[in-house]
């Protein structure tokens, strides 16, 4: 309904041609405010995120330009540690010293301003950043011109990463397999 009302409205998109772009953005509640599951969800994000990228773009060259560049390595490292549990503030910290930009899949500084507005605006006084309890996913693209997309696709990616970080016992095992296999 809400597809046909946008193509209906004059929107298209091929999602994937620099110049002729939609993106298809996700503001998530989280389940609970609190640093144990942002934690989760960003790891849970982090060890599903190039599964998601390879879906998302479907080999296609083109479609992989589009995307929002993935994690520094270093950092999705640090994060997929067993150990790493920090509060809010040592993961606010981090995330601002490894992830200066809006421009993640998934884009933590609206949650994070929200939980402490000033430490974000004080690395990034000028990004526009609007502080929300929301995890910001933005790696779905939008395929408007093309009668056969769905949102679906995009939401169940979505769907696997909450999935993933409400079982911590996987989220664990996954997390030492995505470490194990990291080339650095």
């Amino acid at each position: 309904m809400v597809i046909g009302s946008l193509r209906a409205a004059g929107a298209y998109g091929r999602g994937a041609v620099l110049w002729d772009s939609l993106g298809l953005h996700f503001n998530i509640d989280p389940p609970r405010l609190d640093a144990e599951t942002v934690v989760a969800f960003l790891k849970a994000f982090l060890v599903l995120s190039d599964r998601l990228r390879r879906e998302t773009t479907r080999g296609s060259l083109r479609r992989t330009l589009v995307l929002p560049p993935d994690y520094p390595q270093a950092y999705k490292r640090r994060v997929l540690d067993p150990d790493y549990w920090p509060d809010l503030t040592v993961l606010t910290e981090d995330y601002l010293a490894a992830n200066p930009t809006r421009r993640r899949a998934l884009d933590l500084l609206p949650l994070l301003a929200y939980f402490d507005e000033e430490r974000v605006r004080s690395v990034l006084p000028h990004e526009k950043i609007g502080s929300r309890p929301v995890f910001h996913y933005r790696l779905p693209q939008a395929h408007l011109s093309d009668p056969t997309w769905s949102i679906m696709a995009g939401w169940e990616r979505w769907l696997s990463v909450e999935r993933l970080a409400a079982s911590p016992d996987q989220l664990a095992a996954m997390g030492q397999i995505a470490r194990s296999q990291d080339p650095s």
